[in-house]
């Protein structure tokens, strides 16, 4: 079942966001060809060329300005309004009537939410490479040389990117979550959720800070600190030193992570006030 929620909310949620992937590609498309192609073309042309190319220029760089922005709002508006309607507004009341349980509700939106940045963040990344020219293109075989050359030298440094490549979408996806969490405390507001959620945002994130200070503390008591500068420079030390590091960041993204979807699920569970 968590599966087909999953389709439904890829299909509810691709809608707009395919519209406007598509019209960045088009839009750095049309920047790149009036300020690279067109330029180079008529370059001595007469004056009247000149100007018409850059107010060609000038209105593709707008309107490419404009597309970008828009990305920008409208991945971060899906990311909430899905959750938001879907669970605790008018389509609350079909959703959880269905024969599922919260944590798959949860669960179906927030990988979904997550997809949905990665996917921006590449379409946003290739739209720059478009605007970068075919230049950016030779980079592509020095980055394959370079991993292909790291997995020579030690097939453990393709193990260190995969891990921190998994931590990094393990960290947006714990960053969906705290934006679950506080709405879902805001809709135990009967007035102003969207305040109490703002206040449950700044809350959580005053509540996590404490809780790496003191960890900090913790370390410190520890000698931690003066543990890790002391670890010798060899490779096999290195590679345990990076281990122990990314298994504590992968750890300490886990627990804000599950804190998050409980916190979520408890309310969704218990506590419910659909609007």
């Amino acid at each position: 079942m968590t599966g087909r929620l999953i389709k439904y909310e890829i299909r509810s949620s691709i809608k707009l966001m395919a519209v406007i992937w598509a019209a960045l590609i088009a839009a750095s498309l049309l920047f790149s060809v009036s300020s690279n192609l067109l330029r180079r073309t008529f370059e001595g042309a007469s004056q009247g060329a000149n100007t018409l190319v850059s107010i060609v220029g000038t209105i593709t760089g707008f309107m490419y300005i404009s597309i970008f922005i828009a990305l920008v709002a409208a991945t971060v508006i899906i990311v909430i309004l899905r959750f938001y309607k879907g669970l605790l507004g008018d389509e609350g009341y079909l959703m959880h009537t269905l024969p599922v349980k919260p944590w798959q509700l949860i669960t179906s939106k927030g990988l979904v939410a997550a997809g949905v940045v990665l996917l921006s963040i590449i379409v946003a990344m290739v739209s720059l490479a478009i605007l970068a020219g075919l230049s950016s293109l030779s980079v592509i075989p020095d980055i394959f040389s370079g991993i292909a050359k790291a997995w020579k030298e030690d097939p453990r440094y393709i193990l260190i990117i995969v891990e921190v490549l998994v931590i990094m979408v393990l960290s947006l996806l714990k960053s969906i979550y705290q934006v679950y969490a506080s709405l879902a405390i805001g809709q135990l507001a009967g007035k102003h959720r969207i305040l109490l959620s703002l206040a449950a945002y700044i809350g959580l994130s005053t509540a996590v800070t404490v809780f790496f200070i003191i960890l900090g503390m913790i370390a410190g008591s520890f000698d931690m600190v003066d543990l890790l500068s002391s670890w010798d420079g060899s490779a096999g030390n290195m590679f345990g030193l990076s281990q122990f590091v990314i298994a504590v960041m992968f750890g300490l993204t886990a627990i804000q992570l599950v804190a998050f979807h409980i916190i979520t699920e408890r309310i969704l569970s218990l506590k419910l006030n659909l609007q």
